[in-house]
């Protein structure tokens, strides 16, 4: 994590009943501070909503929504959510305090580059994945950034701030919510997701981890989000890894919904099987180095890809997560960064200019085109 993000400040001494130690990380949403349970004598990680966004109604809906949705789960693989409050005006969610690193720190650790590592871990984020679709909780932004290894090699899924409940309407139908890098088609589309879009993105976070890359290398969002739809991610060829495991990879990245993994329950059956003839060595602990327990409250600093204006603004990259994205503000064709209102202008028009085009060669009158309105949230 940056150091600016870590500037002093100083914290509150109380939020609740929690007393708190230190802060140990800033995100879009908020702040994480290292805290202690007075009552049962346990430290936390205090995740925090800062003053200044309390009054957006989107940001409290999805803080709220992710205290729900990881709430609602009970999983060794997932992080584990104590409490939710609010105290003198300040929204807080209370989770466990993890030690080690994001998936995408530590595997530039040495440790990481065993495949029987990487192997083990794959299992761990299928289990956990898999217990909250069984509770019909969709993630919808899993990437590296989002699951943490602890330092005895536990890996956590964080980060439910965007996830989607079955049994909740809360994301509008055509809008884009996740992460660019490692979305799946019908999710780049805006289009109904269910457990099998989540699924593609392991393929993602696998892909990433065998490689080093991510599946799709575009930098601009309309050359990825062509590539997610049309291309496919070059085979894994050269990597330390059995062909059986690349093969598990590229069928979990399958564009078609039909022709991926059904279930974690069915991708995870596979990896067993590679699991049993890669077993880790149980003599061998996780060699993780621990980094700042702000990644493990779900806690995003400031994205290395991402690209600062000259006011200080952050403009988004592909591995930023959005939120409330609207479908149809890209084409293929156009090459564009994430600054609106100019890549919205140019590339609404032309997608008005091709539509008006195709319905005068059919002798059609050109139908009124409907405001466009667009929103993008960071983290």
């Amino acid at each position: 994590m940056a150091t600016d993000d870590l500037t002093p400040r100083k914290s509150p001494e109380r939020i609740g009943r929690y007393q708190v130690i230190e802060r140990i990380g800033r995100g879009a949403m908020g702040l994480v501070y290292r805290a202690r349970d007075e009552v049962i004598g346990r430290e936390v990680a205090l995740k925090v909503l800062t003053a200044d966004l309390e009054d957006d109604p989107e940001i409290r809906t999805r803080f709220h929504r992710e205290a729900e949705a990881a709430a609602s789960l009970s999983h060794p693989n997932i992080i584990t959510i104590f409490d939710v409050g609010e105290d003198a005006d300040r929204f807080f969610i209370v989770m466990e305090l993890l030690r080690g690193a994001t998936l995408k720190d530590y595997l530039k650790q040495s440790d990481a580059a065993q495949i029987e590592r990487k192997i083990d871990l794959m299992v761990q984020l299928c289990a956990g994945l898999g217990a909250a679709h069984n509770a019909s909780v969709y993630h919808r932004d899993i990437k590296p950034g989002n699951v943490f290894v602890r330092a005895d090699g536990i890996l956590k899924i964080l980060d439910f701030g965007v996830a989607r409940l079955a049994s909740s309407s809360m994301t509008a139908a055509g809008f884009i919510v996740g992460t660019p890098d490692y979305m799946s088609p019908e999710q780049a589309r805006g289009a109904e997701i269910d457990a099998r879009s989540d699924i593609f993105s392991l393929g993602g976070v696998f892909y990433f981890m065998l490689t080093g890359r991510k599946p799709f290398p575009a930098s601009d969002l309309p050359t990825l989000f062509h590539q997610i739809q049309s291309d496919d991610p070059p085979p894994p060829i050269g990597v330390d890894a059995p062909p059986e495991l690349t093969t598990v990879v590229m069928k979990a990245l399958s564009k078609k919904r039909e022709t991926r993994y059904q279930s974690c329950q069915e991708l995870m059956a596979d990896l067993e099987v590679l699991k049993h003839l890669y077993p880790l060595d149980p003599r061998r602990t996780a060699a993780i180095s621990p980094t700042s327990a702000g990644a493990a409250a779900g806690m995003a600093a400031a994205s290395p890809g991402a690209t600062a204006a000259p006011d200080g603004s952050r403009h988004a990259s592909t591995d930023d997560t959005v939120d409330l994205l609207p479908i149809a503000s890209f084409n293929s064709d156009d090459t564009v960064t994430l600054e609106a209102p100019t890549w919205v202008k140019r590339v609404t028009g032309r997608i008005d200019s091709a539509i008006s085009g195709a319905l005068a060669r059919l002798g059609r009158p050109t139908p009124p085109v409907p405001t466009r309105q667009t929103g993008i949230r960071k983290r």
